[in-house]
């Protein structure tokens, strides 16, 4: 064969697949489907629901329809038979597999529309809206209650109230109307201010209190709560201000004692980790091991979720494998023979799973468990792949909208990704040699390490474990990062390390919080010994994790990449899993690179850069404005205040901070400044010292760099308690402060907004007489922010000049009917007023009082978040969340 024969010969290998590729390829889907054929029943069971719910609706009847004749084409022997004549065995099998995943898929999306119709209709959705209400409601509690720290823990203690809260799962049967008690079905889930934890599933109870139903996300990017209770099956939510407000009406049945007890010793358990516990590792311990997370803090949940160690605030399945491992411990140390072993797992299985409130993370652990341990016992081999996609499918048919669970999604995507990365994927000839070739070597490698001295081994075997688990722990990170990016608005590199440190740790808190558990079911003075274990190693646990957070570069808080690209990921992830082990390069780019082929995992890698390169571009500049315009965002904080301003590329905050704010929670002004692809500040301004207008600036400081913090002439100075916080975030963060006065400019962008209050000194009054005023002039109008002004401040405003007509005004003290906010309106003469309150801002005396002048009224606890734009030639654009969103 001459040179050019030979090269083209070449060059046609490198184009195309050769036969040996192309039959690899077939060979490596062929074994898959026969090896793990749950996975693509799993995967069109996922596509049926997402499709019925995101995509297109069809009757169920057609489903219904595809569902039988795809079952009749996999169970007749006739149709079977005709089909093999027609295409022969290899097309027979293939379109079979494609008649049981239409099937699935049918049946997938026939479960999750009966489901729907199950929910909808409910008659408690009649009688139940967004506003509250009071109502009587009679039912029977669902499981066991829920206590939690009180969000006013504080206030109510200080007014000799009780610092706890309860949550309660109804199954309603009954309501009052007028006055009898007529029939109706729903599930209402109750948070009650007290500890009333003494009840237990299957009492029946007669509770009053104010009933509503969660409404949609009331600011962009925020959390949609309807879709939340709609996931759990709550069709409505009601507060009950006090336990007296509860009544017993008859206990629960003989037929419901498993569950009693097992909520008794739930909360027994809970009661003694807590006692015996200090306060701070107690919380910690009862998320740890019984999965309430609600006693945990704010500040600890971040830290957690910033190091990427969230997980050990939600029992999980890799809970459930150190109870496993515990348990086979223990039955080893007894002797158990093989079947009692296995049934002691398994009775370990179920009742852990249920006394940590069979979440679904845990639910498709114990899936895992039950039919590893089975095959064992039966002496078969077990599919892990097979094995989580028969967990699926258990999941999904049970709850479809599992399928949306941020958990849920997590949970499965890391077991999976283990799976993957360990090379437990199933067997075949190719791999079986591999691992033949593997053990080899390793006893080549055994007779060497046998001439060297103990300590040396001993290290060696250290290292080597401690690098699979840190390559593991990558490949969970990097997987699962683009779905905890978009969720959490986190990127946490730490997360590696952390975990791989955190886990003999776990290991341990775990044993020991098990065990103090359970000997206080004994008695309390047993439990003594287990606890100072358990606290002792959540202590360094607490230790390690402040630690990592506080290296630098180990996290970041970032705007999320849009839902599109993470799917993406996804797709391009899977796409490299199903591809040959190696692939050919085009001509061109072979002729240049001189290269034959590449390994698959090598292009798994080249687009995991790319796709965090794409990523990081998306989210590094704020979303434009249109030329000449300025915008106000008033998020909808509730009873409080947060302005989010942008005039060109610069992004300010008036206030930030609303009632009942006692931990400094800022995730719903978080959520909106990330929507808008925003992740520094140019100044936050604080307008007086009211909490609940700058008490959400500690976690602002956390998550976003701040450049400076403006307030008016001596606020920080004043001896407020709740200042403390501020002045420590100030401090910690390295935070310019700077005071503004009346007469004074402050610089925003390629415009300088004028402070019309309060003068320099402080006039005497109160803060919210001392709050400090903007005016921003654009196109010919006005916007103003009062802050919470109130006499004597009031009359110094109205008496300097007044602003230009047609404007913007923010109601004074969130529309409050009593600080005379009309003469702030006459002054003013605003086309619009947004009122910034909560549930008295919702009132129809204040959108009338608001209204007599003229001006169009907008009260952000109704509309939801108001954006406001004014171009350079005056007009003025105003949108609302829940009715015009952008």
């Amino acid at each position: 064969m001459d040179q050019g024969s030979a090269y083209q010969s070449e060059s046609d290998k490198w184009d195309h697949p050769t036969d040996s590729e192309t039959s690899s390829l077939r060979e490596k889907w062929r074994r898959l489907a026969v090896q793990q054929p749950l996975l693509f029943l799993f995967i069109a069971a996922i596509v049926g629901v997402v499709w019925d719910a995101k995509v297109v609706e069809f009757r169920i009847g057609f489903w219904i329809i595809t569902a039988l004749c795809s079952a009749a084409l996999i169970a007749l022997p006739s149709s079977r038979s005709r089909l093999r004549s027609s295409y022969g065995e290899h097309k027979l099998s293939w379109l079979l597999s494609a008649a049981a995943m239409l099937m699935f898929g049918s049946l997938a999306i026939v479960d999750h529309r009966l489901q729907d119709w199950q929910y909808e209709s409910a008659s408690m959705l009649s009688i139940v809206g967004q506003q509250s209400s009071p109502h009587i409601v009679e039912g029977t509690l669902r499981d066991a209650p829920v206590l939690r720290i009180h969000p006013l823990e504080q206030q109510r203690i200080a007014r000799d109230q009780s610092p706890w809260q309860t949550q309660l799962n109804l199954r309603v049967d009954s309501y009052r109307s007028g006055k009898k008690m007529q029939a109706i079905d729903g599930n209402i889930k109750i948070t009650v201010d007290g500890q009333c934890d003494h009840y237990l599933p299957g009492d029946r109870i007669r509770v009053y209190g104010d009933l509503y139903s969660s409404g949609p996300a009331t600011n962009p990017g925020g959390t949609d709560r309807y879709q939340s209770d709609r996931r759990l099956k709550t069709h409505a939510r009601m507060n009950v201000d006090r336990v007296e407000q509860i009544t017993l009406l008859e206990s629960g049945q003989r037929s419901q004692l498993v569950s009693r007890s097992i909520a008794m010793l739930a909360g027994r358990g809970r009661d003694t980790l807590l006692t015996t516990l200090s306060e701070s590792n107690g919380p910690l311990a009862v998320a740890l091991v019984i999965g309430q997370r609600d006693f945990v803090d704010n500040p600890t949940r971040d830290l957690l979720l910033v190091t990427g160690t969230a997980h050990l605030l939600s029992v999980s399945g890799m809970h459930l494998a150190i109870v496993v491992t515990l348990a086979n411990m223990i039955a080893m140390l007894l002797r158990f023979p093989l079947s009692v072993k296995v049934v002691f797992i398994l009775l370990v299985c179920v009742f852990y799973t249920a006394i940590t409130g069979a979440r679904p993370p845990v639910m498709r652990a114990a899936l895992l468990v039950t039919v590893f341990t089975v095959a064992i016992f039966a002496r078969r081999p077990n599919q892990p792949i097979n094995t989580l996609s028969l967990a699926g499918l258990v999941l999904l048919f049970c709850n479809p909208e599992n399928v949306f669970s941020m958990g849920v999604q997590l949970s499965f995507l890391a077991v999976a990704t283990l799976l993957f990365a360990s090379g437990r994927m199933g067997s075949s000839t190719s791999s079986i040699a591999v691992k033949n070739a593997i053990d080899t070597d390793r006893q080549f490698e055994q007779l060497a390490e046998s001439s060297r001295s103990a300590p040396r081994r001993w290290l060696r075997q250290g290292l080597r474990v401690v690098s699979a688990l840190t390559w593991l722990s990558l490949c969970v990170s990097v997987i699962s990062l683009p779905l905890v990016w978009h969720q959490f608005n986190v990127v946490s590199p730490i997360s590696v390390v952390a975990n791989v440190v955190l886990g003999p740790f776990l290991f341990a808190a775990l044993a020991f919080g098990i065990a103090t558990s359970l000997a206080g079911l004994i008695h309390p003075t047993l439990a003594m010994l287990p606890s100072m274990g358990c606290g002792l190693t959540i202590s360094l646990m607490r230790w390690i994790i402040d630690a990592c957070a506080a290296i630098p570069l180990g996290h970041a808080w970032l705007p999320a990449p849009p839902g599109y690209w993470v799917v993406a990921f996804y797709v391009g992830i899977a796409a490299t899993m199903v591809m040959p082990a190696r692939w050919n390069l085009p001509r061109s780019v072979a002729r240049t690179a001189r290269l034959r082929g590449c390994q698959t995992k090598w292009l798994r890698y080249f687009w995991i850069g790319v796709w965090l390169f794409v990523a990081a571009l998306m989210v590094s500049r704020p979303t434009l404005l249109p030329k000449e315009t300025i915008e106000a965002t008033f998020v909808d904080v509730g009873h409080g205040t947060c302005v989010i301003i942008r005039v060109e590329n610069e992004v300010w905050l008036y206030d930030c901070g609303r009632l009942g704010n006692e931990q400094g929670s800022s995730r719903g002004i978080d959520q909106a400044l990330w929507s808008m692809n925003v992740n520094k500040l140019d100044g936050v301004i604080i307008s007086h010292a009211d909490s609940d207008h700058f008490n959400a600036l500690p976690g602002i400081a956390r998550r976003f760099r701040v450049n400076q913090v403006v307030t008016p002439p001596g606020m920080l100075a004043e001896p407020e308690q709740a200042l403390d916080r501020i002045r420590d975030a100030i401090a910690e963060h390295d935070i310019e402060v700077r005071e503004f006065a009346a007469g004074e400019l402050m610089s925003v962008g390629n415009r300088e907004m004028q402070i019309l209050h309060p003068p320099r000194p402080r006039i005497q009054g109160s803060d919210n007489a001392n709050s400090l005023v903007l005016q921003l002039d654009h196109g010919g109008k006005s916007m103003i922010l009062p802050g919470d002004l109130e006499p004597p401040g009031t009359e110094m405003l109205i008496n300097q000049d007044r602003p230009l007509p047609g404007g913007v005004l923010m109601a004074p003290h969130h529309g409050s009917l009593r600080m005379d906010a009309e003469v702030v309106l006459q002054w003013a003469r605003p086309a619009n007023t947004i009122v910034s309150g909560g549930r008295l801002a919702r009132r129809p005396e204040v959108e009338a009082m608001l209204h007599q002048f003229g001006s169009q009224v907008d009260v952000t606890s109704v509309v939801g978040a108001v954006r406001v734009r004014i171009d350079g030639d005056g007009q003025i654009e105003i949108r609302k969340w829940l009715i015009t969103p952008w």
